[in-house]
């Protein structure tokens, strides 16, 4: 059987993935993390995707996985094609997920705008209890992101020139009920890929809870397995 990584989105953790795990663990041997500063890790540095590229890295090497399979939801499949412009040779096919590969400045500003702990306490105070149990501290997490995310659109994010350096086989999806991610922005950078094929995900919308599991499963299997 391959390895196969599973790698969290933004404010996740790898905790997200059990019920994932066991639609896959039959055709394949399914390894998941925390990203620093997720979960249950613990980080004093600044997020960026560099930071994230490099635990994906690290996670291989300590792990002595040959070039695995790669599913990265959100931002954990930007993390992914991160590392592989710079690292090709340490992965396997990339298959990623309601991926935001668009930043600027406007970009950064609206998706920053919904992130504020102290309303999401008052406002949606469910959402604010899942985070807090899924994370060491939730709210530095999401103050963290809100940093990464503006940074993201003010010029470090990834260009189309970076993403055309990526020969891996990629499988770049969206979710039919998306409303974080456009599908033009998906296509484009389907098209910007080497090697690339576009997938749409049916009856799922963006927060990893409202996926449609079973479906991603049989994907995850048909594409990468």
């Amino acid at each position: 059987m391959k390895d196969l990584v599973l790698i969290h989105g933004a404010l996740g953790a790898s905790c997200e993935f059990e019920v994932l795990k066991n639609h896959l663990k039959e055709d394949f041997n399914v390894f998941s993390f925390d990203l620093e500063g997720h979960g249950q890790s613990k980080s004093e540095k600044p997020f960026s995707m560099h930071l994230f590229a490099d635990n994906l890295r690290s996670f291989i090497r300590e792990n002595n996985l040959q070039q695995p399979q790669i599913f990265g939801f959100s931002m954990g499949g930007y993390t992914a094609y991160h590392l592989a412009k710079e690292h090709l040779e340490l992965l396997g096919d990339i298959m990623s997920l309601g991926s935001k590969l668009k930043w600027d400045p406007l970009t950064a500003k609206v998706e920053t705008g919904k992130m504020n702990p102290e309303k999401i306490k008052e406002k949606v105070p469910k959402f604010a209890a899942y985070l807090s149990a899924i994370h060491l501290d939730w709210e530095l997490t999401m103050n963290k992101t809100v940093d990464l995310m503006i940074n993201l659109g003010n010029g470090d994010a990834m260009t189309f020139e970076d993403f055309g350096k990526i020969p891996n086989k990629c499988f770049i999806g969206l979710a039919d009920g998306d409303e974080m991610v456009s599908c033009q922005e998906t296509l484009d950078v389907d098209a910007a890929l080497l090697n690339s094929h576009y997938y749409k995900l049916p009856n799922s919308r963006h927060p990893f809870p409202q996926l449609n599991m079973k479906q991603l499963s049989e994907y995850i299997i048909k594409f990468l397995a």
